[in-house]
């Protein structure tokens, strides 16, 4: 046992050096910032819970919360729904021309968040932009000037539109390898039973993909709160703030305005809000069993 513990260390250790290094280690100095006043390449001083109350009544960093939750639900709600719906579609062992099905929609996923930010300015330019070229082609040539990532209502749905077209594909494989874990055997007696395909996918496959669900939503969840990328490559978190989420905020304060007690106290908070989300999903996934 012991020389099979040394061993395993042993190989683990380049894991559990980086995991530290990089992850608790950032973590804990957040934590002694925040509680202190330390303007970046200053000595920090101690002021205790101050950046914490100061950030509970700062404005722009409620505007902040409230624009990344509104933003991460809608792409949340929407790439769920896609990758489900695209999952049952490639289970489908009828179908032909899933392999190049599968390797389209995992190309979004594998392309670099920055280069394909890149595209997507291209696509979202009013008049000239790919958008405005398909709004021509049908017609609708009132459309073709809306300027995506430059009006304040319509720079939220650009944001959205970018990060459901980037991450839809990750979490397609997923659902598809749930749907392939579920043994025929339970959709064919409920065939044989006389359930229709619309009640053999509510009531027999989408029970069966709870604790898949579960995972693909908090995955989604906490990786679409903390994305930097897609909302500075495309809006900068402008039009008027529309687009400010906490990243952006984050971004601000440290780099910027050298705040970092302030930016350190944000991330935190932020962290903790990831971690209460991530364990109230994990307490339904636990109560998630197959019959």
């Amino acid at each position: 046992m012991h020389r099979d513990l040394r061993y395993g260390l042993f190989f683990t250790s380049p894991s559990i050096a980086f995991f530290l290094l990089f992850w608790i280690l950032p973590v804990l100095l957040a934590l002694y910032y925040s509680l202190t006043r330390w303007k970046v390449g200053r000595p920090a001083t101690f002021v205790g819970l101050k950046n914490y109350i100061d950030l509970f009544t700062d404005p722009q960093f409620h505007q902040s919360v409230k624009v990344s939750v509104v933003i991460t639900l809608l792409a949340v709600t929407g790439t769920l729904v896609l990758s489900l719906l695209l999952a049952v579609l490639l289970n489908d062992d009828r179908l032909r021309g899933s392999h190049l099905i599968k390797a389209l929609i995992i190309l979004p996923v594998v392309t670099d968040w920055v280069a394909t930010g890149l595209v997507w300015q291209l696509i979202f330019l009013p008049y000239s932009g790919v958008l405005a070229g398909i709004f021509s082609f049908l017609g609708l040539y009132n459309l073709m000037g809306l300027g995506w990532t430059a009006t304040k209502s319509l720079a939220p749905f650009a944001i959205v539109i970018f990060i459901i077209w980037k991450t839809t594909g990750l979490y397609t494989i997923i659902f598809l390898a749930g749907l392939k874990s579920i043994p025929r055997q339970y959709t064919e007696a409920a065939i044989v039973d006389g359930a229709n395909a619309r009640q053999v996918f509510f009531n027999i496959t989408l029970p069966l993909l709870r604790p898949i669900t579960v995972f693909v939503l908090v995955t989604a969840f906490v990786s679409t709160m903390g994305l930097f990328e897609p909302v500075f490559m495309l809006t900068g978190g402008g039009p008027a703030d529309a687009t400010r989420v906490l990243p952006i905020f984050l971004y601000e304060n440290f780099f910027q305005f050298r705040n970092g007690g302030y930016a350190s106290a944000a991330g935190v908070l932020f962290l903790i809000f990831c971690l209460g989300f991530a364990l109230i999903s994990a307490r339904i996934l636990r109560y998630s069993y197959y019959e």
